[in-house]
């Protein structure tokens, strides 16, 4: 399942990079950060753990989805507030790498609502 390697992908870099960030940001901006990584991981292994058999454990497996896809939304926006504030201690090529994680996760995440939705209207 591309969609949980992606994620798992995702929180690996987030950790690598987060800790960089200046220590006295660590409760203000770098701490969320990881949370939202980590939460965008949880909730696709959750969905991914959930073989649906009737409309409402479907429906289950497509709320831990959305929440994956919020986290993804959130941590788009802290990781832009992140770059107006670090923009000189992270590289550029870092921050597009982590944008690029993102859209695929956010488009794999996508992707398999939809085919759920196809797959499993009872």
């Amino acid at each position: 399942m591309q969609f949980v390697d992606t994620a798992r992908e995702l929180e690996i870099y987030t950790l690598r990079y987060a800790v960089k960030f200046p220590k006295r940001y660590t409760f203000f901006i770098t701490t969320e950060i990881v949370r939202l990584a980590q939460s965008v991981y949880n909730e696709v292994k959750s969905a991914n753990s959930i073989f649906p058999t009737n409309a409402h454990e479907a429906e289950v497996r497509r709320d831990c989805l959305i929440r994956a896809n919020n986290s993804l939304q959130c941590l788009i926006s802290q990781l832009d507030i992140a770059k107006d504030v670090f923009c000189s201690e992270v590289e550029d090529k870092v921050w597009v790498r982590w944008m690029n994680l993102i859209i695929e996760e956010s488009k794999l995440i996508s992707a398999v609502k939809k085919s759920d939705s196809e797959r499993f209207t009872f």
